[in-house]
């Protein structure tokens, strides 16, 4: 992005908005270092999952929510990158419509999760669902502000690094959920094939299409 038309345009509102992500992953890094860490490192081995579960309590809830509210901001940042002059009203849509796609994913795994009897399954399902996205979301903060604010539009160079870190994150998800399904809970391949298709793997296409494209 040219740094003259960001600041001519919409400077105020996505310097306010990675100010923000910059506070929350403050907060983590000083307040629940330990919490986040461990959800970072549980994307990848599933013995640190298994560890982050057994913390349920006050502290690893307010990461959760931190991260959420970290993933929706930049999420929506990374979404609206190639739109220089976008307003508040395109943010708040891009965040709304995150919003309505992380709670129709949650409410479809659970009545999934209710109408098969599977009901601990689902819950795992959320978790690991959006355990990768919350840890994306967090690695992709420094690559916001540098495709942001770089004296050259680094966009070109900063996108593919980005789109190759998602794809990363998404692999590790699925393969862990596909692992811990089958081995774990005998679940059907056919069954787990189709929820990566339809509400893991389908959006990522589509969302990579359309930055492409």
């Amino acid at each position: 992005m040219n740094p003259i038309i960001q600041i001519e345009h919409s400077i105020s509102l996505v310097f306010l908005l990675l100010v923000i992500s910059f506070f929350l992953v403050g907060i983590l890094r000083a307040y629940y270092w330990k919490h986040t860490k461990l959800l970072f490192l549980a994307s990848f081995k599933y013995r640190y999952a298994s560890q982050y579960l057994r913390q349920d309590n006050v502290f690893t809830e307010r990461v959760n929510w931190l991260t959420f509210a970290l993933l929706f901001i930049n999420f929506s940042l990374l979404f609206l990158i190639n739109s220089p002059n976008f307003g508040l009203k395109d943010f708040f849509h891009v965040f709304v419509l995150l919003i309505v796609f992380y709670l129709f994913k949650y409410l479809i795994i659970i009545f999934s999760g209710s109408l098969l009897f599977i009901k601990d399954i689902a819950r795992l399902t959320v978790f690991f669902s959006y355990l990768s996205d919350k840890s994306l979301a967090i690695t992709l903060t420094p690559f916001l502000l540098i495709s942001y604010y770089f004296s050259v539009d680094v966009i070109g160079l900063t996108f593919p690094f980005i789109f190759f870190l998602g794809a990363c994150f998404y692999l590790f998800k699925s393969f862990w959920m596909w692992r811990i399904g089958t081995n774990s809970f005998g679940l059907s391949s056919v069954y787990i094939f189709l929820y990566l298709c339809i509400l893991e793997i389908y959006p990522f296409v589509l969302i990579t299409k359309g930055f492409f494209y």
